[in-house]
């Protein structure tokens, strides 16, 4: 009978392998030389050259350390979603910044090494679980299945997309792999949620984790901005950017962010009130608050506020919520002077004479409604079923806005999903919006069958989170710009999946 190998017997021979891994470089490139073996001879020296054997010792001891790092994280893949999650917007910044100086990680390959395989694998592995339970996430599925049909066939930015030496890369290169990563983000958020032996406890985990990196990161922001290190001139008004490259960017991650924060203030009430610290939930919320404000985004603050209302009238027929209503209204009479005032106090104007400013100043929404007549205009009926291709509306605003005089510099942006999507990909692209609402569909259906459980918290989240998606999609890159997107669909997974987890809990009792 073959004898099993031991838990001890597995580390001894990971042990003698990296020992191996050390040792024979050692001795090829210092014992040998050290006893008058200079080069080696015959016809396999130029095989076995020192720098060879160098790197082939070194790949296999990287390889045999990525192997103990593939399987510590499948086998915990609520790490995966703590770096999406939290830790993702520092690695891309600290990144940004060694650029500026010339120093490039290449962090696309690491992530793909690092990230997406783990993600992917974990992803095949339990498919059965998105199969039976996130069945709405395959429209998203198709989508990019679909997307990626096109950037290999039908490209019109092909020689560019193969060609994207530098770590930005083209436009293509940059859509593609967003896409990807919130395909991802979904299904690993989603399983680790389905798996985990203690949901709640898991997510109140992450929720504290969520709230003290963002206020860090908020705090960060605020204390940066008088002095241009978290801010930038942009539409003759400084804004802030956080640890983002531009402010819409970093408006449309707050405005989930906050929105999301909003919910959890609605989700902890009642006997989960316990379960997270109120001055923790309520200073994170402040905090993330002014920073939001610092952003001074037209859309994000428009389609935060319409949102927000939605969600708090959504959750009065929750009797915990109701219950804790005059604390959620005491809480909004003291943060929203609280923000009104940090605002003033960082920028010396009054925030609403500077929103309405804002308000005024239309020639960015001027120059994109001229962009998308022009994409309107080269839409047919042939090119609605099948597309013009992928990257086809942002090489098409390119050459509009390249001899524009209006624009400091060329465009390639479309701000707009809904117009860049349909150019692009043809009606098939729609299924990414498919798959929002279906999902909305399904927090419907879970809604308002249990009106009166604490689990419309969950679903009323994802709704309000899903029409903040649905509405900035048609103002603003949401549908792929790093990293709102991938926030949003990380953070709906995770709702949704809690949300089957607590039914089934409840049905058991």
């Amino acid at each position: 009978m073959q004898a099993i190998p031991t838990q001890s017997t597995k580390k001894l021979a990971f042990t003698v392998s990296v020992l191996l891994a050390f040792l024979l470089p050692l001795f090829g490139l210092i014992i040998l030389p050290a006893i008058g073996v200079q080069t080696l001879s015959g016809p396999l020296s130029s095989l076995f050259q020192y720098k060879t054997l160098m790197m082939l010792f070194g790949g296999l001891i990287g390889g045999v350390a990525y192997l103990q790092y593939f399987r510590f994280v499948q086998a915990r893949p609520q790490i995966l979603v703590a770096f999406i999650a939290l830790a993702w917007p520092l690695v891309a910044y600290l990144n940004s910044q060694l650029l500026s100086v010339g120093v490039n990680l290449h962090l696309r390959p690491l992530l793909v090494v690092s990230l997406a395989f783990p993600c992917l694998w974990v992803s095949l592995k339990y498919r059965h679980l998105i199969r039976q339970h996130m069945s709405w996430s395959l429209f998203y599925l198709l989508f990019f299945g679909w997307l990626l049909l096109y950037a290999m066939f039908f490209n019109p930015d092909a020689e560019a997309f193969a060609k994207s030496g530098d770590e930005d890369g083209s436009i293509g290169i940059m859509q593609l792999f967003a896409y990807f990563y919130c395909l991802l983000a979904m299904w690993v958020a989603g399983i680790t949620t389905l798996k985990a032996r203690h949901p709640q406890g898991l997510f109140d985990t992450f929720n504290k984790a969520l709230i003290i990196i963002s206020g860090l990161e908020a705090l960060v922001t605020i204390l940066g901005f008088p002095f241009g290190l978290t801010s930038m001139p942009i539409d003759g008004f400084t804004r802030a950017v956080g640890i983002f490259g531009h402010p819409n960017m970093y408006a449309h991650h707050m405005g989930i962010l906050m929105l999301y924060l909003l919910g959890l203030f609605c989700y902890y009430q009642g006997k989960r009130a316990n379960r997270l610290p109120g001055w923790l939930l309520f200073g994170g919320i402040a905090i993330n608050g002014v920073a939001f404000l610092l952003g001074l985004s037209k859309t994000a603050l428009g389609v935060y506020t319409i949102c927000a209302v939605l969600l708090l009238l959504l959750n009065l027929s929750v009797p915990e919520v109701r219950r804790g209503f005059l604390k959620i209204a005491m809480a909004s009479v003291v943060l929203i002077p609280l923000g009104l005032f940090g605002f003033q106090a960082l920028t010396g104007e009054s925030f609403l004479s500077v929103l309405e400013s804002r308000m005024e100043q239309t020639q960015s929404m001027n120059w994109r409604a001229t962009v998308w007549q022009e994409l309107l205009a080269s839409i047919s009926t042939t090119s609605i079923l099948f597309g013009h291709g992928y990257t086809a509306a942002n090489e098409l605003l390119f050459r509009v806005s390249y001899s524009d005089s209006e624009n400091a510099k060329p465009l390639i942006l479309v701000h707009n999903a809904y117009l860049a999507l349909i150019y692009d990909l043809g009606i098939v692209g729609y299924s990414m919006f498919a798959c929002t609402l279906a999902l909305c569909w399904q927090s419907i259906r879970h809604s308002f069958h249990r009106l009166i459980s604490g689990l419309r918290v969950e679903h009323t989240i994802i709704l309000t989170l899903s029409l903040y998606f649905l509405i900035a999609c048609g103002f603003d890159e949401m549908s792929y710009m790093f990293d709102a997107p991938m926030l949003y669909w990380l953070l709906c997974a995770i709702l949704y999946c809690l949300a089957l987890r607590e039914t089934h809990q409840e049905a058991v009792q």
